[in-house]
Formats: C-alpha cells, sequence, structure tokens
C-alpha cells in the first residue's frame, strides 16, 4: 500500500571512515518509500556545528554510527531521552524547538531482538562488559556474567534489575556451571570458550564467530541480526516504522 505523501526530508548517517549503516538504510528507504533522502557525512571537528544547523535546514534528523562520535555529540545535544542519559551516548539526534533531541537505541533493539529469539530465558554474557547495553537485558529472566574479574563482572550485575542479576564467574569451574544453567550466550567478542557451549544453547553474538561454533549450539542469532533490529529502532522515532527484515545487510 503507498504511503500518504510526506515531504522527503534527509536523514544524514554520520561515520568515521567506511560506513556500514548507510546502504541498507538506504536500500530500505527507497524499496519502502520512506520520506528520507539518506545520505553520509564524516563531520570531523564539525560535529557539533552540524547538529545544530539541523533545523534551520528542515532535515530529519541524523544517526550516529561511530561510538567516537557517540560520545561526542552529547555536548551538541539539549535533551537526551532516558536510554541516552543512562549511556552517555546517542546514536539518533532529532532536531526540535527546544534544540536537538538525543536518543541512544541500540539496547532497545537488543531487547526487541531478545524478546524475539530469547524472552524470559536464562542467560549468560562471555566477552568485554558492555555497561550501555545492560538496559538491553531486561527482558531476560536472570543474567550471569562470566567475567576476567569479580570487580568487572559486579559493576556488569549492578546495571541489571536486582531480581534478574545472576552470578559472575570468574574460574573455569565456575563458569562451566554458569554456562551448563542458561539457556542463552550472549556473545559480545574476546576468546569464547567452545567447551561452555551446549546443544540446547541460543548463541546470540554480538561479534562475529567461527562457523565451526555453529555445530556445537541449537540455535544462532548472527551479529547481523542485531543491526537489522537497530536499524529498523533507529527509524521508529522519525515516524517511518520498518520490520528488521526489511534490511539487507
Amino acid at each position: 500500500m503507498p504511503r500518504p505523501y510526506a515531504s522527503t526530508r534527509p536523514l544524514v548517517v554520520m561515520h568515521q571512515g567506511q560506513s556500514r549503516w548507510y546502504s541498507p538504510l538506504l536500500a530500505a528507504a527507497t524499496s519502502h518509500s520512506l520520506p528520507l533522502f539518506i545520505h553520509t557525512a564524516t563531520p570531523g571537528a564539525a560535529l557539533e556545528a552540524a547538529i545544530a544547523g539541523m533545523q534551520a535546514l528542515n532535515m530529519a534528523g541524523a544517526i550516529l554510527e561511530d561510538p567516537g562520535l557517540q560520545i561526542l555529540a552529547l555536548d551538541a545535544v539539549n535533551n537526551l531521552e532516558a536510554e541516552a542519559q543512562a549511556a552517555r551516548r546517542v546514536d539518533l539526534v532529532l532536531p526540535e524547538n527546544t534544540g536537538p533531541r538525543g536518543f541512544y537505541l541500540e539496547p532497545i533493539a537488543l531487547s526487541n531482538l531478545l524478546r524475539r529469539h530469547a524472552f524470559g530465558d536464562r542467560a549468560v554474557w562471555i566477552g568485554p562488559a558492555r555497561a550501555e547495553l545492560a538496559q538491553g537485558l531486561r527482558g531476560l529472566s536472570k543474567v550471569s556474567v562470566l567475567s576476567r574479574n569479580y570487580p568487572e563482572g559486579e559493576g556488569f550485575l549492578s546495571l541489571i534489575p536486582t531480581p534478574q542479576r545472576g552470578v559472575v564467574g570468574v574460574a573455569d569451574v565456575q563458569s562451566e556451571v554458569v554456562a551448563r544453567q542458561a539457556d542463552v550466550v550472549i556473545y559480545a567478542g574476546g576468546t569464547l570458550p567452545v567447551n561452555l557451549l551446549q546443544p540446547y544453547h541460543t548463541l546470540v553474538a554480538l561479534k562475529p564467530v567461527s562457523s565451526e561454533v555453529l555445530r556445537l549450539v541449537g540455535d544462532f542469532v548472527a551479529p547481523e541480526e542485531l543491526l537489522r533490529f537497530h536499524l529498523a529502532t533507529l527509524l521508529e522515532p522519525l515516524g517511518c516504522p520498518l520490520p528488521p527484515e526489511a534490511f539487507t545487510i
């Protein structure tokens, strides 16, 4: 069904180096006739000025792909949504009369992904603690962490509501026990101990894994799936809701 007429407005993808987000966003906007003109920019030192000038240029908004830009953009944003305040970074900025408004939507995207693939399950987080994504784990019944040390693991768990907090595994024996009690393994990078994986596990990979790992688990969610959910979530505040399947990675 054709979309109601709306004037096309620019949406800029701000990045450093090569963008992974631009092509799937452009393809989805074109194939679904979204009222968005997608283009890219590498703002560098002009980031604050670029964000401040969005309303005068009648822009729809700015998507910040690079993690460094997501942090730097905080200084250019007048209003922060709750997730952006908690994470101290923004991945979407919309122009408003009261000044630019910043969103951080990756944890919401992770929450949506887990709701589809692992809602209510017990999970174990393996890899670097990404505090900015902790809010995305709230749909799980229990979250445990395999960490290099207790302070790091406990610090990550402290960001999760108390009823959902599991345990921290540091030693090999502890890690095996924690992993066996989980339904879902969330892999965030670094070394993935394959001896911990079980045939009943769903492996949610936020970083690439070797193909040999796939035969050790019951279900596998690739890193590209989180990106699809993330791009879909970024378009929602713009009034352009699309399902994750609309994005080709």
